[in-house]
């Protein structure tokens, strides 16, 4: 990492800047900096000028219940008429319950790729350190939820294919009103039962597990440290969660 830039922890005065970049990943944002059970880093530069940030949270779901989809196969067989049918599917849950995630990751608008990269692997090696150095607070994974497709008007498909026929409200409305909060509330809108993904219409399929242009950075980040994505998505816009296992687990 470039020797000017550092990782301190983030303070009142970052506040109103952290939140004007993390609106813009598409991510909700919490009234003030850091909750309990928190810690929110931002990398600097040689003058203390932010130039990325990124929020550990312990310990998911054990307040408000996080909800997921998990995305899985259906098979439908009948040997007699040589039929063989796969049908992927989605089913709502709560298997990051107990886990830690990385959220709110962003970086200052206009950041070159290169310094993007610099900042966000510096974050990442923070939390990943701090996980290692207490790996009883973290449970067995660590996982992020990242932003899905946007069209150019900045909706999403899979918003419109699915969530959009269960809670008339407009999703950037409700995520900014309620930070974090928003998809565990969403969730109690949205039917428990197994959905195929044929049932949506074709963007809204293809969007399942896409993460979108804001989340680029964040990806790339995340891939270099060994994150893969998993077999769920966010409820609201489809968006992947990708996982790492935490040393011990």
């Amino acid at each position: 990492m470039n020797k000017l830039i550092r990782i301190r922890a983030a303070a009142p005065a970052d506040a109103p800047r952290l939140k004007g970049w993390i609106s813009q990943t598409g991510e909700g944002v919490d009234a003030g900096i850091t909750a309990p059970g928190e810690q929110l880093w931002v990398a600097v530069d040689g003058q203390d000028l932010p130039l990325a940030c990124l929020r550990l949270r312990e310990r998911l779901g054990l307040a408000l219940p996080r909800c997921s989809y998990h995305v899985g196969q259906a098979v439908h067989a009948a040997a007699e008429l040589a039929l063989f049918q796969r049908q992927a599917t989605l089913q709502l849950g709560n298997d990051q319950t107990g886990q830690s995630e990385l959220c709110d990751i962003a970086c200052a608008p206009g950041l070159s790729e290169d310094l993007q990269a610099q900042a966000l692997l510096g974050l990442l090696d923070a939390a990943l350190a701090q996980c290692g150095a207490a790996p009883q607070r973290f449970g067995s994974r660590l996982v992020v939820e990242l932003a899905g497709l946007r069209d150019a008007g900045g909706h999403s498909p899979f918003w419109r294919g699915l969530g959009a026929h269960f809670c008339p409200r407009d999703p950037a409305e409700a995520q900014a009103q309620l930070g974090a909060a928003w998809r565990s509330h969403l969730a109690s809108l949205l039917p428990r039962q197994l959905l195929y993904l044929s049932f949506l219409d074709a963007s809204a399929q293809a969007a399942v597990g896409q993460a979108g242009a804001a989340a680029q950075a964040a990806l790339r980040a995340l891939q270099a440290k060994g994150f893969a994505a998993g077999q769920h998505v966010r409820i609201d816009d489809g968006g992947p969660i990708w996982e790492l296992a935490l040393p011990g687990a």
